[in-house]
Order: C-alpha cells, then structure tokens, then sequence
C-alpha cells in the first residue's frame, strides 16, 4: 500500500446561494495499492467528508464536490518530516507575533499531557 496526497476542491453553498462564493480547498491523504486505485478511492469517498448541517440562520450548509485537483504518491514520513511552510509577511509585526503567543498559551493550556498518556510514549 501506498500514501497518497489528495487535493480536493469544493464550493460551500449556503441556503439559496445569496452570498459570496466559498470555495474550500482539501488536502487528505488516502491509503491505495496505486494512483488510479487512489484516485477512484478518493472520488467515490468526496461525498462522504462533510455531512449537510443548519447554520445559526437556520440555512442549510453543504459542499458541493468539483473535482479532485491533484493526487501525488508520497513517500512514508520519517519522523518530524515537514509537510508544509507557509510564509508570512504582516504588516503589523507586533499583532502577528501577539497572535501566534495566543496560540501557544491555548495550546499549553488546552493539551496537556497526562502521566499515563506520556507513558505511552516510553514503548
């Protein structure tokens, strides 16, 4: 078996469409003996990711499947490999600097580890 990396484009449609387009952009990796077994995985799976729901108006929000943009095999991952980098250039440093703080003290706050969950990691 082999990983593969899935681009999936959707439009997020919103009760009668009277708003402005969204367009969602996926990417998911899929378990395949081979890119064409990967790429009908992947299409016929497309449906399944994102269940129709109502929104706090009361519309209903669902995603419209276009198309599998891309697939390509990738190889299995080594620890601590990267799998993205995104650059950035704000314009107000001190803001984006604030914010990436926030998100560190939420996740200190928010994720800790257990003794018995950092056990797991001794095996």
């Amino acid at each position: 078996m082999k990983w593969f990396l899935v681009r999936y484009i959707y439009e997020i449609v919103c009760g009668e469409g009277s708003y402005k387009p969204q367009f969602d952009e996926q990417l998911r990796l899929m378990l395949a003996l081979n890119s064409a077994e990967a790429l009908l995985k992947a299409e016929e799976t497309a449906n399944s990711f994102h269940p129709p729901f109502n929104n706090c108006s009361g519309e209903l929000v669902t995603w419209r499947f276009i198309c599998i943009a891309d697939l390509h095999e990738i190889q299995t991952p080594d620890d601590g490999a990267e799998i993205a980098s995104i650059m950035h250039e704000p314009i107000d440093v001190s803001a984006f600097l604030d914010q990436i703080e926030k998100r560190q003290a939420f996740l200190k706050e928010h994720i800790q580890l257990t003794t018995t969950e950092l056990d797991c990691f001794d095996n």
